[in-house]
């Protein structure tokens, strides 16, 4: 005869309460415990629905005295398993802490608002394609990191056997908007060069006097096509301005995270970010007057600081570069710091080939860089016609 059915993990069976003795109960039951072990709990009181309460309250801290992500179930709150991938994710050493922090971020924008009162099983297709409509009539990016997010938590549910597939494969593709990279002109480089010289240096501005950083940053990321944050990471060592031409190794980053605030983080973004790039004399002329600031013997000390030395914050240099924006009457075009990259990456791709505006820029595939950094040369060639002048009828 076959015996009765084994509890599930982390569930318990009937509660029985006996007396034990004057004005004392005692209430048990069985949990089946993360190992697969059954085990008897018990709790005793002075009464037995105070017995009974007291058991319950230790079950249920018991469901949770291992590994969360072990104890949930596709009836669990979705928060808790929000909560037990993101748990897993900071665990991870193969992610950087920007990252996790970024995922940290973003789940509590934009995943959990939506979902927080659901369970895990009732996280369905359905539900998957209208978060994901609501998403996208704000912004496709924000679909974007929406989707991302939620398949990874179905994905983690999935692998541990919490539900049976991903809904997200499911769900509808959304489809990229079409995206053209652009470049600045030379009018608008011109204008923002005269705003950055002009910035907080009129007579009787409120305020301290501009230092003249934001504007030399700016030369420096013209003739690097560098990341703001690769620019602010460079040392007085990584510059070598006697080479001919003068050259800088771009090798770290400046990050900002969570608690510790800014700091210079060892390596650039990617791996094949490290690379070592050759000056034009317009961004040398910068570099060098940055260095005569330093002491020689501090090869360590950023190009770029703070009053007090400290590493510049991104931030706060965005935020500058918005003023000098407005200033030079460009503000609403969206132009940010990253439009000096892509201005670099379109100058170097129509005079040397996408293959060189890649090793500049540090992308492994040069699809990277023609989708997202240079923009395409729309103007009229004349080989083609001269090529196409061979079908012209015979002369009469």
């Amino acid at each position: 005869m076959a015996g009765r059915p084994r509890l599930p993990i982390s569930t318990f069976g009937a509660i029985k309460t006996t007396k034990i003795g004057p004005d004392r109960y005692r209430a048990t039951a069985v949990f089946r415990d993360w190992d697969g072990q059954s085990r008897q709990v018990g709790a005793t009181r002075s009464s037995r629905n105070a017995a009974q309460t007291a058991l319950k309250v230790a079950l249920a801290a018991r469901m949770h005295a291992g590994d969360v992500g072990d104890s949930l179930q596709a009836g669990s709150p979705f928060p808790l398993l929000a909560a037990a991938w993101m748990d897993d994710v900071m665990n991870d050493v193969d992610r950087s802490q920007g990252t996790k922090e970024t995922y940290q971020r973003q789940l509590r924008l934009l995943v959990l608002p939506y979902f927080e009162n659901f369970t895990v099983r009732e996280v369905t297709v359905g539900r998957i394609e209208l978060f994901l409509k609501k998403q996208r009539e704000k912004s496709y990016p924000r679909a974007k990191h929406s989707r991302t997010i939620l398949g990874m938590i179905l994905a983690f549910a999935v692998r541990r056997e919490i539900i049976p597939r991903n809904p997200m494969n499911e769900a509808s593709r959304m489809k990229k908007p079409p995206h053209t990279p652009k470049a600045l002109t030379t009018e608008q480089i011109g204008a923002i060069r005269l705003a950055a010289r002009e910035w907080r240096t009129g007579e009787g501005r409120m305020g301290p006097r501009s230092d003249g950083q934001v504007r030399d940053i700016i030369e420096v990321m013209l003739g690097t096509a560098t990341r703001i944050g690769e620019v602010l990471a460079l040392r007085q060592c990584d510059v070598d301005i006697d080479a001919d031409p003068p050259r800088v190794n771009i090798g770290g980053t400046l990050v900002v995270h969570n608690g510790t605030g800014v700091h210079r983080q060892e390596h650039p973004k990617t791996h094949e970010s490290n690379r070592v790039i050759a000056v034009p004399q317009f961004a040398a002329d910068v570099i060098r007057q940055r260095l005569a600031l330093l002491d020689p013997e501090d090869t360590e000390h950023l190009l770029f600081f703070s009053r007090v030395g400290t590493p510049l914050a991104p931030y706060n240099v965005r935020r500058s570069f918005r003023g000098i924006l407005l200033n030079a009457g460009l503000e609403g075009l969206e132009i940010t710091p990253h439009s000096f990259r892509r201005t670099g990456a379109t100058l170097l791709a129509n005079e040397l080939g996408i293959q060189a505006a890649a090793d500049v820029l540090g992308h492994t595939s040069t699809s990277t860089t023609k989708a997202h950094y240079a923009e395409p040369d729309r103007t009229v060639k004349s080989g083609p016609a001269d090529v196409l002048q061979q079908l012209a009828p015979p002369a009469q």
